[in-house]
């Protein structure tokens, strides 16, 4: 029989929770289990707790908890992918348990408008979500101590829009987009309509979602319409601005309207400008430096850079990365990590390919301040069938590190991450990532000793296919198509691999602690001699069987011949996967 669980809960007299919320709680342990909190908030904080230590042993007596930062979020995006309501209510309950309290929904993109304006129902995509729907999930959300961010990206991402309103544009969009990648749909802003209908889609959403904060995205801004557009050239010849003044521009007038709906302004980096309302709230994207500046000219930050989950990232690399800590210190971490050795040359390029504007500095004492982190998941390689997978093998390291901040300790890391993902299956949340692969690939169960060993390759490499050479090496991707766009089927095993293989980690781990690898080496063995046997099995597959095999023998022969360097390539990539197994056998032989 279970302990008496007590509550000693102030009165909340707020339905939904706000940017500070007293989310602290205090769990006594005697011969009942008494959560002590300031606020409902708090007690639902302090009931995550009990959950994660259910079934387990342990000699605590009381648990003082409170969070680091006030802002532990995550963005979900619903327009290149639709996420259907149930599995983002089933994402709700997750990040609950892992104490993340803001979800951020990025509603519209090139692809697709996800929210179902009354005023303007004609942008709706087939599939979107009307206000009772949205009003809906943000209670179910406060039910769990989590406010929702909505997100309307302009003026540029905007494709979808310009389908049904071609006259909002600022050029002439040929129809809907199934692409990925940046667009040249922007919109005109010196038509006094677009202004009318964004003040009309904001205030909408104003009234469906209770959050400080209304995110008018603002990245990406591609200026070849403007550049080419009458009325925008007159207004840049007239004002001796430059496409970066004419967003700007933009940009005031939308804060203006946000802030008269009594919402604060929340936008992607690329908003930074001298010209920028200071009580925009700035979500730092391009690399961590978009932190530093933010901050130095007076803005408030939400940190994401480091927290893009579909770059397919180990958990201890996100992990290592404090919102509010030395940042530099982690990206030299995440450059010299063997697993992301593949795409070295493109998180190089990546470091230097943002640039930002002379900022003014914040007056003394003026700074901005850190107020925490949001993880970040786009969806051009995520639906819903691989929608768990990609989040909850590395989020509950992300989330830890939101809570904890600097105290956040790596040791361990592993343990806990399996261990929140045993929670969820136990309280029957989400499955474990093998259930759902088996089910989905039974097939493939002759071989599951090498799937179990596989990741797709980091970074954006899958997306952009053979274009990364091309962007790594500064000749951009012009002729080049990516190999994946909005239609294409999200149905092979690599869409369903976990970003990073927990067995390898095990099997690393062993392997670096001298243990019998013999019980390993003989699944190994079998798999290779179970895939000729297999007749749908693609040549990255086959290619990944061969190395798993060698890597097998290697292991098994204490005379291999090979060099450590022929030993990492055993690594891959093959075709989109990985095995990083063999970064840890060259290591022993080093």
């Amino acid at each position: 029989m279970g302990l008496e669980v007590r509550f000693e809960v102030a009165p909340t007299p707020a339905s939904t929770p706000d940017l500070h919320p007293d989310a602290a709680s205090e769990i006594e342990f005697a011969d009942a289990v008494t959560v002590r909190a300031a606020s409902e908030w708090g007690a639902i904080h302090g009931l995550a707790t009990l959950a994660q230590l259910a079934g387990k042993s342990h000699a605590i007596t009381r648990i003082h908890d409170h969070p680091a930062y006030p802002w532990r979020g995550l963005m979900i995006d619903v327009a290149r992918h639709f996420i259907p309501l149930p599995a983002l209510r089933r994402t709700l309950d997750a990040m609950s348990l892992a104490k993340l309290n803001v979800l951020h929904l990025h509603l519209t993109d090139d692809q697709a408008f996800r929210f179902r304006s009354e005023a303007h129902p004609e942008l709706a995509s087939a599939e979107a979500w009307d206000a009772a729907e949205l009003t809906e999930l943000v209670a179910y959300a406060a039910d769990r101590a989590i406010r929702i961010v909505p997100e309307l990206d302009m003026p540029g991402h905007v494709t979808s829009w310009l389908v049904a309103r071609p006259e909002w544009g600022a050029g002439s969009a040929s129809g809907p987009s199934r692409r990925f990648g940046v667009h040249e749909a922007c919109l005109d802003p010196t038509n006094p309509a677009v202004l009318r209908a964004v003040e009309t889609l904001l205030g909408e959403l104003a009234d469906i979602f209770p959050d400080p904060f209304l995110h008018f995205g603002g990245d990406e801004v591609n200026g070849t319409w403007w550049n080419a557009h009458e009325g925008v050239q007159t207004l840049m010849r007239s004002q001796g601005f430059r496409a970066a003044d004419v967003q700007a521009d933009f940009n005031r007038k939308l804060t203006t309207i946000i802030r008269q709906l009594g919402r604060r302004p929340l936008a992607w980096d690329e908003a930074l400008h001298p010209a920028l309302a200071r009580d925009t709230l700035i979500q730092a994207w391009r690399g961590n430096q978009a932190r530093d500046a933010a901050l130095a000219a007076g803005f408030d930050c939400v940190l994401s850079a480091p927290y893009y989950l579909d770059l397919f990232y180990p958990a201890s690399l996100h992990h290592c990365f404090d919102p509010g800590g030395d940042l530099a210190a982690a990206e030299d971490r995440l450059l010299a990590d063997d697993r992301t050795r593949h795409v070295r040359e493109g998180l190089q390029w990546m470091a230097g390919f943002a640039s930002f504007p002379g900022l003014p500095d914040a007056p003394a004492g003026g700074e901005g301040r850190i107020l925490g982190g949001e993880a970040c998941l786009w969806s051009e390689l995520v639906d819903e069938g691989c929608l768990d997978s990609r989040l909850w093998g590395r989020l509950p390291a992300i989330a830890e590190r939101f809570w904890c901040g600097s105290e956040a300790e790596e040791a361990g890391l592993l343990e806990r991450t399996v261990a929140f993902q045993g929670s969820l299956a136990r309280l029957g949340i989400v499955p474990e990532d093998s259930e759902t692969r088996r089910r989905a690939f039974p097939e493939l169960a002759p071989i599951e000793p090498l799937v179990e060993m596989l990741e797709p390759v980091k970074w954006y490499r899958r997306l952009l296919g053979a274009a990364f050479e091309r962007r790594v090496s500064g000749l951009g991707e012009s002729g080049v198509a990516r190999p994946y766009d909005a239609d294409t089927p999200l149905n092979r095993l690599v869409d369903h691999l976990p970003p990073e293989s927990l067995a390898s980690r095990r099997a690393e781990a062993e392997l670096d602690a001298g243990g019998d690898m013999q019980r390993w080496i003989e699944g190994w063995r079998r798999q290779r001699e179970a895939i000729s046997e297999l007749a749908e099995v693609d040549a990255g597959l086959r290619d990944a069987s061969r190395a798993l095999g060698e890597l097998a023998d290697i292991l098994d022969d204490g005379d291999c011949s090979m060099a450590p360097e022929e030993i990492d390539a055993l690594a891959g990539p093959f075709d989109e996967y990985l095995l990083p197994l063999a970064h840890a056998v060259a290591r022993r032989r080093r």
